[in-house]
């Protein structure tokens, strides 16, 4: 079976969109479950929901079906590893202390045979999501492995984003994305977390934003400019918040908070933040050349 890719359209929306309800709905519907039932009875309860969703995967799959195949295939990845916690629970093993907090040999159990599932359902499904869950999974394990929270955490996952960076880079285009998506978000997370309290931090995560756009751009991956951008809306916020008044990012179409020292200041800052966008996209076209209509 072919990597499975599909295009952006009416139903590959919907199908995405259908499948990660049905994700959430179950992950709600068990967590009801787990409060209502003993620990037992929450297993089998937990082994009926993810067979569910196992017979839709394979359901999918032999009717042709490989995008919901894959998708479905997703959601009993991580329907597992909700398994797995129930049956260390039901026996006494399972840790419920913050995550990254401590050594547990039932978190890491769980976080490496959710890796070793989603690979063994990636050999089948040919899915991209299931390279995510691998990921995040491989993503937990190293960390709580090898750190317990705090900044060590970070430069763990820093690490970790580093040494994922080039292998995402030589993977398959399709599976690369979501290895992109990874290293990013937790090199990007680490940085955000060392650089989030003075000037200067925001200053160096706004560079480091225009990094990741440009690299995004060179590497022709989305994902590393959609993180750059968001990294200089922080800077931006921070600094309009710090010069102009208050700014709430949640409320920026619906008004500002607080006492402003300029009104007209701080919806200007946000235009000028645009531009900034703007700028940066007509200077990747020009260098990079996506193929990508029409020119910007």
């Amino acid at each position: 079976m072919d990597v499975v890719r599909a295009g952006w359209t009416s139903a590959s929306f919907l199908a995405y969109t259908g499948a990660l309800t049905v994700l959430a709905g179950a992950l709600w519907l068990e967590s009801t479950l787990s409060d209502r039932y003993a620990a037992a009875a929450f297993v089998g309860w937990s082994a009926l929901v993810l067979f569910c969703a196992a017979v839709c995967a394979l359901s999918a799959r032999r009717a042709g079906r490989p995008l919901l195949a894959g998708l479905f295939a997703f959601v009993s990845v991580l329907l597992f590893a909700v398994l797995v916690a129930a049956l260390e629970d039901w026996f006494g093993w399972l840790s419920h202390d913050s995550p990254l907090h401590g050594f547990h040999l039932s978190v890491l159990l769980v976080a490496l045979l959710t890796a070793v599932a989603a690979l063994s359902a990636l050999r089948v499904f040919r899915h991209p999501l299931l390279v995510l869950a691998a990921a995040g999974a491989g993503w937990y394990l190293v960390t709580d492995l090898l750190s317990s929270g705090g900044n060590w955490s970070a430069w763990v996952s820093l690490l970790f984003g580093l040494v994922l960076l080039p292998i995402a880079v030589g993977a398959n285009r399709v599976y690369g994305f979501w290895l992109h998506v990874v290293s990013g978000v937790t090199i990007g997370g680490a940085l955000l977390w060392f650089w989030h309290s003075s000037d200067w931090n925001f200053v160096l995560l706004g560079l480091a934003g225009l990094l990741f756009i440009l690299f995004g751009g060179a590497a022709r991956r989305s994902s590393w400019a959609v993180l750059g951008a968001a990294g200089l809306f922080m800077t931006a916020v921070h600094f309009i918040d710090k010069w102009f008044g208050d700014v709430n990012p949640l409320l920026l179409f619906f008004g500002f908070g607080g006492e402003p020292k300029h009104d007209w200041a701080r919806p200007l800052g946000f235009v000028v933040l645009g531009f900034v966008y703007v700028a940066l996209a007509i200077l990747l076209h020009r260098r990079v050349r996506e193929p990508v209509p029409p020119p910007v």
